[in-house]
């Protein structure tokens, strides 16, 4: 209790006051925790596994992160936006009924063409755990859409208690497996169970609360939501999926280029700056969304006005962090993790920069889904993707070591999330004055 009261305190300080601040405060504080378990198992991890295993482990998860994004081709994030429940409820059977054939289409690309993934990816030891991706996108597919209905009710509190028995799920199981079986496989089912844990929660609140409107459902219902919403699957599932290749790539690529260790070093590296820096980010985006898209609708101005100030706000949170972690990685992982760890450390000095651009800029990008301008965001995630990729490429060709392969991913993508709050900026100012105009 007073570890949340502290959470509380601090967060009021650094974000609006109000229910806005209540809810970030709430799902922040599961995600604190969750992502705070993650952590503390991190030592024991990386002696009961090594940075192979991290690596067959950082190639999987990246499989499993662009698969899931197009799971329901992004009609989830159409769910808070209907100003009734039985439009919501019909979007989402859509969604379902979609992460169902997704689903089965996993299963037949990765049983006939997982030997020549894995051989690209140049990851041998993943061979035989492929049959763990199409679970894992059904797993996380699930809870993506539960989340964005409670997301929708306003259910904070039932999300941040998912969020901590995510965190609770993964370390169980990636630490028990690992006492007792050798290889990459306790991090694989942890990854599943924390994808996947929460989901049984969150259904079951939403058909306890919402059970009228789901009774509404209907093939014409299904098929007006779907024509309604269509700019989802048009650009969001696109966005969404080169923001997942954007995001995940780079890991295959350290795999292919470099070996399993290295891709092991760089997850461990992504996994650790991550947890402390994410905190905040997936809670104030969710809050973001539900409360800027009623702003959108009443005050344009405020929401505008709100954009700013968590801007600024959401940069100076990101500072401090950063100069700690730029300052102790490598001394820390060695002490932390262990000797064979260091070359983490000094992953996370190069990418700490760029976590914290993204802490301040990824939350405000959904104003691109509030204000229906997906176009826009698909764009700038093929313009980021063409820059890491590109970026990584041409290191390859120049034979560059892999610590400045590094730094080359890094400064690709603080340019792209610069971009990003750019193109978000002006739509919002965009939208604005056409309704000026129009009025």
């Amino acid at each position: 209790m007073a570890a949340l009261a502290w959470m509380r305190r601090k967060a009021s300080l650094i974000l609006p006051r109000g229910r806005f601040a209540r809810s970030v405060t709430l799902l922040a504080g599961g995600t604190a925790l969750g992502q705070a378990i993650t952590v503390l198992v991190s030592p024991m991890l990386t002696r009961l596994y090594t940075p192979e295993d991290f690596g067959v482990f950082g190639v999987y998860a990246s499989i499993l992160g662009i698969v899931t994004v197009v799971a329901s081709l992004r009609y989830e994030y159409a769910l808070p936006l209907p100003e009734d429940d039985q439009s919501a409820a019909n979007i989402l059977a859509l969604c379902f009924v979609l992460l169902l054939g997704m689903t089965t289409l996993s299963w037949f690309v990765i049983h006939g063409l997982g030997s020549q993934i894995v051989t690209w990816a140049n990851v041998p030891g993943l061979q035989p755990y492929l049959w763990l991706i199409p679970l894992g996108m059904l797993g996380a597919g699930t809870y993506q859409i539960l989340n964005y209905w409670a997301v929708r009710k306003r259910d904070f509190p039932r999300i941040a208690r998912t969020r901590l028995s995510r965190g609770v799920a993964r370390a169980a199981l990636q630490v028990g497996v690992g006492f007792v079986h050798s290889g990459p496989l306790g991090l694989l089912l942890g990854q599943l169970a924390g994808e996947t844990a929460g989901s049984t929660s969150l259904g079951l609140a939403a058909w306890r609360k919402d059970r009228a409107p789901f009774k509404t459902v209907s093939l014409q219902g299904i098929r007006q939501a779907g024509t309604r919403y269509r700019r989802f699957p048009l650009f969001s599932s696109w966005a969404s999926l080169l923001d997942a290749l954007g995001g995940n790539v780079p890991q295959l690529l350290f795999a292919a280029f470099y070996g399993a260790d290295v891709a092991g070093w760089f997850a461990l590296g992504q996994r650790v700056i991550a947890a402390p820096l994410n905190i905040v980010v997936d809670s104030v985006a969710q809050v973001y969304f539900g409360e800027a898209a009623q702003l959108s609708k009443d005050d344009p101005k405020a929401m505008r006005r709100l954009f700013l100030k968590l801007t600024g706000r959401l940069a100076l949170t990101g500072g401090l962090p950063t100069t700690v972690i730029c300052a102790l990685a490598p001394l820390f992982f060695t002490f932390v993790f262990g000797r064979e760890w260091e070359t983490a450390g000094r992953y996370v000095q190069i990418l700490a920069v760029m976590f914290a651009v993204r802490f301040a800029v990824v939350p405000l990008s959904h104003s691109l889904n509030i204000v229906e301008r997906q176009d826009l965001f698909s764009a700038w995630e093929g313009i980021r993707l063409t820059l890491v990729v590109g970026g990584l490429l041409i290191g390859q060709i120049w034979k560059a070591s892999h610590v400045i392969a590094v730094a080359i991913y890094t400064l690709t993508m603080l340019v792209s999330y610069i971009l990003l709050w750019v193109i978000s900026w002006r739509a919002l100012v965009n939208r604005s004055e056409r309704r000026d105009i129009s009025c």
